[in-house]
């Protein structure tokens, strides 16, 4: 099994490079991993310690801390974010969306539309969108990954944590392919409670997905931003 889901071999002068994807990516999943190694090449700052390539393990391809410290992080970051303008362009997303309300099945329908994963279109679904969305990633139960721009309310449950108890997404009977409605849920459920106190409004949607993972939207309405 490879140690890693893409690389880049380059000249250290950037003068040429070629990119490697691990055995058995998806399409879609390679794509991204494409965009994110030319990321690495085509933004000047990139550059691999000494002796060494760029080899981006998956959890590198998920990072999207804008404010990372560690620079080799940072540099990840950064050609995710190259990759998803790349690949899922803000403006083209909004001019193919069908409806106005957030609806994870409308991010699955775009996912096919641009050839990028569910995982992938859904984030920049939620950066793209004109209200104010968050998402939530969860497997067996624990949040793996939450992606809020920064007009979304803090999210209280930390990564490692278990979905809130009153939480749809901890109660849901859906099966795998299948989303709930957007619902409306108390504020306090998934926001600190200050941040809730700024919220008029929260609705979430579950979507489930197969080998325990579920993508969980937050709809703030009404949001004060400091």
């Amino acid at each position: 099994m490879t140690s890693f889901a893409a690389m880049l071999l380059m000249h250290p002068d950037k003068a040429w490079g070629s990119i490697v994807v691990a055995q058995g990516t998806s399409p879609r999943r390679r794509r991204f991993s494409i965009g994110h190694e030319l990321g690495h090449f085509l933004i000047g700052s990139h550059r691999p310690r000494d002796g060494e390539q760029f080899a981006c393990s998956h959890a590198d391809l998920r990072l999207e801390n804008p404010r990372e410290a560690n620079r080799a992080r940072k540099m990840e970051v950064e050609a995710n974010r190259f990759a998803a303008s790349l690949l899922m362009p803000p403006k083209r997303i909004r001019s193919n969306l069908r409806s106005r309300q957030p609806d994870l099945d409308e991010a699955v329908r775009l996912a096919g539309e641009f050839n990028v994963s569910k995982a992938a279109m859904a984030r920049s679904y939620v950066d793209a969108h004109r209200e104010t969305l968050a998402l939530v990633v969860v497997r067996d139960g624990r949040l793996v990954q939450a992606h809020r721009p920064d007009d979304f309310p803090w999210i209280a449950p930390r990564i490692g944590e278990a979905v809130p108890m009153d939480s749809i997404a901890n109660g849901h009977q859906l099966l795998p392919g299948q989303a709930s409605q957007l619902e409306e849920c108390e504020p306090e459920i998934w926001l600190s409670s200050g941040a809730a106190r700024k919220v008029e409004l929260l609705s979430e949607q579950v979507l489930v997905q197969n080998d325990g993972w579920t993508m969980i939207l937050l709809h703030a309405e009404g949001a004060e931003t400091d």
